[in-house]
């Protein structure tokens, strides 16, 4: 199996992407660490990869406060001596045009998909440097790509920042033998889009989703968790500081 013997965490693993991808590595031989704010659906993931027969915790971690995600890597090597695997997932949308966007839903998108990113990077990664060994994924988006709707400025600024940190990790890191890279994903259906938009807008986005991807489908979940695995595996350890779309051939990047 590609991650037999290998630690991960999967930040915001309870539900949606984080899921798939927590599941995607547990059925390739990782134990699974998943971690969000709400742990009643982590105890659900935690509970499904013991079923897969890896070790998993879960930690209720928000990624935005520095003391709540040190205290979660700590539990994790305390744990299981290691750490190989960090990915970056946690991350929360809001559709607001921007003359109404407030400080505080700017705050919220910058501080968690963005600074949350951060701390559990620089987190890690001082573990991984000592080992001299490390693979960390940060969930990016297409917006980040140009593929920008009206109302995503907060989202679209955030994972901008995904992408330019993603760059600067890998710099910075490469020397220690950790490979940093990006998804971006294009228009995957998970409870976010949900939480983001009313009935009404989910249905029209479904509508345009499926005709802005030239394979004319929605993005699945699992679609993502296959490339988090291939970039968690050794089999692309020469693959660093890149931020790779999966997204269906979006038409409205063709030009990019």
């Amino acid at each position: 199996m590609k991650l037999e013997g290998k630690i991960s965490i999967v930040t915001g693993g309870g539900t949606g992407l984080g899921k798939a991808i927590a599941l995607e590595l547990a059925n390739a031989g990782a134990d699974v660490v998943v971690c969000s704010r709400s742990i009643g659906n982590l105890e659900k993931v935690r509970d499904e990869i013991m079923a897969l027969g890896r070790r998993s915790l879960a930690i209720a971690t928000d990624v935005c406060v520095k003391e709540q995600v040190d205290n979660m890597v700590k539990k994790v090597i305390d744990e299981f001596g290691k750490i190989d695997i960090l990915v970056n997932n946690a991350g929360v949308d809001r559709l607001i045009p921007i003359m109404d966007l407030t400080e505080e839903v700017w705050d919220l998108l910058l501080d968690t998909n963005l600074k949350g990113l951060f701390l559990c990077t620089q987190a890690v990664a001082r573990h991984m440097m000592e080992r001299k060994y490390g693979k960390i994924i940060n969930i990016s988006s297409t917006a980040a790509l140009g593929a920008i709707e009206p109302g995503m400025t907060a989202y679209t600024a955030s994972k901008f920042g995904v992408v330019g940190l993603t760059k600067a990790c890998a710099r910075e890191f490469g020397a220690y033998g950790i490979n940093v890279n990006a998804i971006a994903p294009g228009r995957i259906l998970t409870d976010m889009v949900h939480a983001s938009r009313t009935p009404e807008q989910v249905e029209q986005w479904i509508e345009v989703s499926k005709s802005a991807a030239i394979l004319g489908r929605l993005g699945l979940p699992e679609d993502i968790a296959h490339l988090a695995l291939f970039l968690s595996s050794d089999d692309a350890s020469f693959i660093n500081a890149e931020t790779i779309a999966c997204n269906g051939g979006r038409t409205n990047l063709m030009g990019r």
